[in-house]
């Protein structure tokens, strides 16, 4: 007759190869891959990480979270007439990552590695180029980055807005574009106008483009463009 114990015993084996059986928890939970979305203020910015071409903003890549065999994740932006902008993508601790530390040299080595331990966040970035020979502290450059930090933050609440023909953020977001009030008004008048494209845009950086190219479109708001 096989005892309690002697069951635990045999079990013993079984229980100490899962985690080697089913591999990091947060491999298994999140992966060891990020979706990354990469946009700009100006057209034909170019990407590469790590020094290798990843391809024309706006962008969309799939990132291993893998950094084994010394990658930094650097990534490099460059356009014609436009300063370099260089910078690390940033990384954080996976949470799901803690149900490893029963078992560090198996199941959490795993996640080590194969990059799960770590994520990358933010995974949306805009990337503000500014102009050859324009300091970026310049007022021009100061402003275009206000406006886009502004409207990619406040989307939702600018679309809300134009849903319903105006607002607050709506006439805020007017009164930073236009610079004095008449000019604020014939934004506001333009972007209700324009509503129907700007509140079909699904993300951020889509509602910043078509409202760029609506201040285009205008004779008298060209000069005001993001």
């Amino acid at each position: 007759m096989t005892t309690p114990c002697r069951r635990t015993l045999r079990l013993a084996p079984l229980l100490a190869l899962a985690p080697l059986l089913l591999g990091g928890c947060a491999t298994l939970f999140t992966g060891t891959h990020d979706t990354l979305t990469f946009d700009a203020n100006a057209p034909g910015v170019r990407l590469t990480i790590d020094g290798q071409y990843r391809g024309e903003l706006p962008l969309t890549i799939d990132m291993s979270r893998n950094f084994m065999g010394g990658r930094q994740f650097v990534a490099r932006f460059e356009a014609p007439g436009y300063a370099t902008q260089e910078f690390a993508l940033e990384r954080a601790f996976n949470p799901v990552a803690i149900l490893d530390v029963s078992s560090t040299l198996v199941s959490g080595g795993v996640d080590v590695l194969t990059g799960s331990l770590m994520k990358f966040s933010p995974r949306e970035y805009h990337v503000q180029m500014v102009p050859e020979g324009q300091a970026a502290d310049a007022p021009a450059a100061r402003r275009s980055a206000e406006l886009h930090r502004f409207a990619l933050n406040g989307f939702r609440d600018l679309q809300k807005d134009l849903a319903r023909g105006g607002g607050e953020s709506l006439s805020t977001f007017a009164a930073m574009v236009g610079g004095d009030d008449a000019t604020a008004r014939r934004v506001v008048e333009a972007s209700v106008r324009g509503a129907p494209g700007l509140l079909a845009a699904p993300t951020a950086p889509v509602f910043v483009h078509r409202f760029d190219a609506l201040l285009a479109a205008s004779p008298e708001l060209a000069g005001c463009r993001l």
